[in-house]
């Protein structure tokens, strides 16, 4: 794949949209959880949590979909390359959280819905085990990104908010 200068709006777009639902998960955790434990048990759910836990279900049916879509922008459009004197060592490790987080952004929802719709048990344990791999990714993410921005002073930040259009 071709190496472009920057991410596409469309990219972009889907970056913070699939943070500000990976976001909301973490907020409407409690819910399911409980809703989650009540099934289990073999009991009602609570009601209050509700439409909470039906907005996780949703919320996580979505990252699935932006997850594919952003992964099927990186591979038709391309992403832009890591500054040309970043040490590969740092560039290993990008490549390695990055790929992570899409697996997640992938296996997570495929659990939940696993464990949600089909009752698998075993899908509800690994799902919860991998919420805390994907918040110890996004730490790893978010510190690399503002050691590039602060430490390095690179663009690798800043072209997450700046749009830059193909030039195919």
């Amino acid at each position: 794949m071709d190496k472009v200068p920057g991410y596409s709006p469309a990219q972009i777009a889907l970056h913070w949209t699939v943070v500000v639902l990976v976001a909301f998960q973490f907020l409407a955790h409690d819910a399911i959880a409980t809703a989650w434990q009540s099934f289990l048990s073999d009991e009602a759910a609570p009601a209050r949590g509700t439409a909470l836990t039906y907005m996780h279900v949703a919320a996580g049916t979505l990252v699935l979909v932006l997850a594919l879509a952003r992964i099927y922008l990186r591979a038709t459009r391309g992403a832009p390359p890591p500054p040309e004197d970043e040490p590969r060592l740092m560039q290993l490790s990008a490549e390695l959280i990055h790929g992570l987080i899409y697996a997640l952004l992938l296996l997570l929802p495929v659990t939940g819905m696993a464990a949600w719709f089909l009752g698998v048990g075993p899908a509800g344990t690994l799902h919860g085990w991998m919420t805390n791999v994907l918040l110890g990714a996004i730490a790893l993410h978010i510190a690399g990104a503002l050691f590039q921005h602060f430490v390095r002073r690179s663009e690798v930040l800043i072209r997450m908010f700046r749009p830059q259009r193909s030039e195919r």
